[in-house]
């Protein structure tokens, strides 16, 4: 019964129960483990001790009980009623051992007694609490289990940057490599920050402060209460490019099937993984994650915390070589995620990609379940067809021996159909989706279309500004082309694709031949590494090496025209992504 409910109910679970006299002796160590594993609180009480001394045992159960909350009570009656009334709102309370029974034998005495009885009688307040009050009280319950006290704290989320504080949240001040949160603490509080998490003494804010000896350790501890107590649906995606975009993907069709929360932004590293994970609710249905990485054992670290019940893997290419001797090893990184899904999980993996069979066989050593996507014959959810319409495609998909037409609009196909997958896997009725991809977009910083008006024209601005690695630059590429050209000019500024290594020479050359077979008309380069590109680009194809973002401006008011498109491209730490915001503000 009680790994029955542990499987689809991540809540708190009571338990009363006892054991019988002599023929129940083998029983008891068996049933005490097992209320220990399943049960967050145990209440040991009698059940049929016949002529044997019903305090042993109860003392015979409870040495199997170590290091877990219990509550040692004889009476029966008492017993029932204190797990009732102690009981949080949305916890499990089994009663266990006498339901049928309207009788207790102590051998010479037999008393009357209904288990059914005590609870129907029970006199106590019945208030419904509003989903609020839930989810701070479900929050509250796992900040006393790290704190280690009592108090009800009234909160409905954790913040790690002031600027994104909400009203109701917790602050945790951390001090990172360039900034103290602790100096930040004002700023929270002004934004409506209920508590501050903090390691330093603060008496100015005396009554907001929770000290701890580590905020980034309390978060970690507060993401796996959290993961360990949620019922939610857990899925993780990692991969060198396109994780944000179908992290974003499967967040909005999910909702189609139940409350969902995602990730905000990029929140994919060892702070933004652990704060998505405890912001997670008791109303989420799903739970969408991205995790990245920049060297080997991060995935692994942080996929353990998510512990996923489903993981995408979504191609592996060679963004941040610099940390690996070869492509093979970030591979092995993002494989890392194998070793955390849940026992009997699913991983869905890109059939078309190199290392596929890699995945594969490791998921099949973990005894995982396998869900495969791509153009190959043999995946499990295939394109066969793609039909160019003006301002869109359509797809033709095989999902079994079923075909599957989805009209889109500038997404990832790789993307869909990995959602697709999911979604398959899943067990989801995949009707209730199939008109939704027509309404998709890409998000910010990876290739949503702007209309700009700037320097007394309106053009077109791709915004792919975010990030930048050689597959992510092909696929935008590919996708540029895609626009057919009539009555005006394509253009491209390039910004450099960072934490290549030594490859970074190699990659920045090679991106050079796909805009040389593409029909830009112009590129416009900045960074060092991008002068690379720019070098072996066609000298027709040649706009100019800039310098800083005023370049930008004074060379392209002389150029571009009205419907003209421009395309920025770039990794986000060389600052394109300022431009992109200026260009599409207006400013």
């Amino acid at each position: 019964v009680l790994s029955s409910l542990k499987k689809f109910y991540k809540g708190n679970i009571s338990i009363v129960f006892g054991c019988g006299g002599e023929r129940d002796k083998k029983k008891r160590p068996i049933m005490a483990k097992v209320a220990k594993t399943f049960c967050n609180k145990i209440y040991v009480t009698d059940d049929n001790p016949r002529n044997e001394n019903p305090k042993k045992i109860r003392e015979e159960i409870i040495k199997n009980l170590k290091n877990k909350d219990y509550f040692n009570i004889g009476n029966r009656s008492d017993a029932i009623k204190k797990s009732i009334f102690d009981a949080d709102p949305n916890e499990i309370v089994l009663i266990a051992g006498k339901g049928h029974e309207n009788y207790q034998d102590y051998g010479k005495k037999v008393i009357s007694i209904s288990d059914k009885a005590i609870i129907k009688n029970l006199k106590y307040n019945k208030r419904l609490i509003s989903k609020d009050e839930q989810i701070s009280l479900f929050n509250s319950k796992i900040l006393n289990e790290i704190v280690r006290n009592k108090t009800r704290y009234h909160f409905n989320g954790l913040a790690i940057d002031s600027r994104d504080t909400k009203k109701g949240n917790i602050f945790l001040a951390i001090k990172g490599k360039n900034k103290d949160g602790n100096l930040f603490i004002a700023n929270a509080l002004k934004k409506g920050a209920k508590f501050i998490i903090t390691s330093k003494r603060n008496t100015k804010y005396k009554n907001k402060i929770i000290k701890v000896s580590n905020p980034i350790s309390f978060l970690n501890k507060f993401a796996t209460l959290k993961r360990k107590k949620t019922s939610a649906t857990i899925l993780a995606i990692t991969g060198s490019a396109g994780k944000t975009s179908l992290k974003n993907m499967l967040n909005h069709l999910l909702m189609n099937y139940g409350k969902t929360f995602a990730s905000p932004k990029s929140f994919n590293n060892h702070y933004g993984v652990p704060l998505s994970l405890s912001n997670l609710n008791l109303n989420h249905k799903f739970g969408v994650f991205e995790i990245g990485m920049n060297k080997a054992g991060e995935i692994e670290k942080l996929s353990k915390l998510v512990k996923p019940n489903l993981a995408v893997i979504t191609n592996v290419a060679d963004a941040h070589i610099e940390n690996f001797k070869n492509t093979k090893g970030i591979a092995k990184a993002k494989g890392e995620i194998l070793n955390n899904i849940i026992k009997g999980g699913t991983v869905i993996l890109n059939k078309d990609d190199r290392f596929f069979n890699y995945f594969y066989n490791k998921a099949k050593i973990k005894k995982l379940n396998i869900f495969t996507f791509g153009k190959s014959k043999n995946a499990d959810v295939r394109l066969t067809k793609i039909i160019e319409n003006n301002n869109s495609r359509i797809l033709q998909v095989n999902i079994g021996k079923r075909i599957m037409n989805l009209k889109i609009k500038d997404i990832n196909i790789y993307n869909v159909l990995a959602s697709i997958a999911v979604l398959k896997s899943l067990n989801l009725n995949l009707e209730n989706n199939i008109n939704l991809f027509s309404n998709l977009r890409p998000t910010e910083g990876r290739g949503k279309i702007y209309q700009v008006k700037r320097y007394s024209r309106n053009f077109k601005l791709i915004d792919e500004s975010y990030n930048s690695n050689p597959l992510s630059v092909k696929i935008a590429l590919n996708n540029y082309s895609r626009i057919k050209k009539v009555n005006f000019k394509k253009y491209l500024l390039l910004g450099d694709m960072l934490e290549l290594g030594k490859k970074s020479m190699f990659h920045h050359k090679n991106v050079s031949k796909l805009i040389n077979s593409s029909d830009i008309d112009k590129v416009f380069v900045k960074g060092e590494k991008s002068i690379f590109t720019y070098k072996y680009l066609k000298k027709a194809k040649r706009g100019n090496i800039l310098q800083t973002n005023e370049d930008v401006d004074s060379i392209l008011k002389n150029i571009i025209s009205n419907n003209d498109y421009l395309m920025i491209k770039g990794s986000n730490a060389t600052g394109l992504n300022n431009i992109s915001k200026t260009m599409i503000k207006g400013i």
